[in-house]
């Protein structure tokens, strides 16, 4: 595998999760003055977060060009550990235990779905 390749698969669903996280930010927004459609409209973080998606849809085009799409997306579940890694940092959400295990099978998961036998 390229080492762009790999380095795709790892940071679309990074950048996917970022925009997860502004597009929770964005939600505060909903209940604005102007109403909730406004206040999305007027969103910094919803527009960020579409263009992070846009560029992650770019990126992922790229990615499934050099490699079969069914290995590939195995890694777009690396989101169920960065999102909540994520939220805890930048949205003082809390991890549960169940949710860290849940997270490390997933790891396994992912590699194991890698390996060449």
């Amino acid at each position: 595998m390229k080492t762009s390749t790999l380095a795709g698969v790892i940071a679309v669903p990074l950048v996917i999760s970022i925009g997860q996280i502004l597009f929770k930010r964005s939600s505060q927004a909903l209940s604005g003055p102007g109403g909730p459609l406004w206040g999305l409209i007027t969103s910094p973080h919803f527009w960020i977060a579409l263009v992070m998606y846009g560029l992650a849809t770019v990126a992922w085009v790229f990615v499934i060009r050099d490699m079969p799409i069914g290995r590939a997306y195995m890694f777009m579940a690396l989101s169920y550990l960065y999102i909540p890694l994520l939220s805890l940092v930048f949205l003082s959400e809390s991890i549960s235990t169940t949710q860290i295990m849940g997270a490390l099978i997933i790891c396994v998961g992912i590699v194991v779905s890698g390996l060449k036998v």
